[in-house]
């Protein structure tokens, strides 16, 4: 066998078994697998008690997987949905909208399409008072902003996007994972195997974390458990190709 020198992450592809559909990624920034035992207990005896055994069992395997990107299909694993197209209403800000004096009822004008009648003015002291809106104008409160000033105006709009629903009766389902990653001759440092690791039958945790932090870019993460398939004995392998 050769000694390699890895460094890099690895290239993901997961199948999900219920249906075959397929997440691939190469912008990992960590693709992990851990092993450990449920039972490693020694047994004693004799006299003097002396180790005569070792009593192993309950192999499990455990991988992580963290992206680079933010990807819904990630999210999605978790929760045990599919990524599916919905409308919906959200709010739109804008801001810096200059108040004008129209024959003395100060207002502004939004560029979006309102649903409903009602809109949130923010003036710059920061106070927030609603408002009707009338023809895509809005029109200022009495006191709340004076005309040349600047404000922000919140109202909701309809739109249709990507949506991934977050559903408290489904859970992560079961998919193969493959990682493939590239090990290096360390003396001449030239690519000299492909590894694959795969993983035959594996569940996501709906555990997930969203944080949103100026400057901070955000790289989903998920823990896998990875089972033994029904009537069989392998949870997965380690592969090791020449690279040609």
């Amino acid at each position: 066998m050769t000694n390699l020198l890895i460094m890099d992450t690895a290239d993901v592809t997961i199948k999900r078994k219920s249906d075959g559909h397929v997440f691939a990624s190469a912008e990992t920034q960590l693709a992990s697998i851990a092993s450990s035992l449920g039972i490693n207990e020694k047994i004693f005896g004799g006299i003097g008690n002396k180790p005569l055994a070792v009593m192993k069992g309950q192999k499990e395997v455990t991988s992580t997987l963290r992206n680079a990107f933010y990807n819904q299909e990630l999210l999605a694993i978790t929760q045990g949905v599919t990524v599916e197209e919905g409308t919906h209403d959200v709010y739109k800000r804008e801001n810096g909208l200059k108040v004008v004096d129209n024959e003395g009822t100060l207002e502004v004008a939004i560029a979006g399409t309102p649903v409903g009648t009602t809109a949130y003015v923010t003036n710059a002291k920061g106070e927030t008072e609603s408002v009707a809106i009338a023809s895509n104008k809005v029109t200022i409160p009495t006191g709340h902003a004076n005309a040349g000033e600047a404000v922000a105006v919140s109202y909701q709009i309809q739109v249709t996007g990507n949506t991934v629903p977050i559903d408290a009766k489904k859970f992560g389902e079961a998919f193969e994972i493959e990682y493939h990653t590239i090990g290096y001759d360390p003396v001449t440092n030239t690519v000299l195997k492909d590894i694959y690791i795969q993983l035959d039958h594996a569940v996501p945790g709906s555990d997930y974390e969203l944080s949103f932090e100026n400057g901070t870019p955000i790289a989903p993460e998920i823990t896998f458990d990875a089972l033994t398939p029904q009537n069989e004995d392998e949870i997965g392998r380690i592969i090791e190709v020449d690279r040609v």
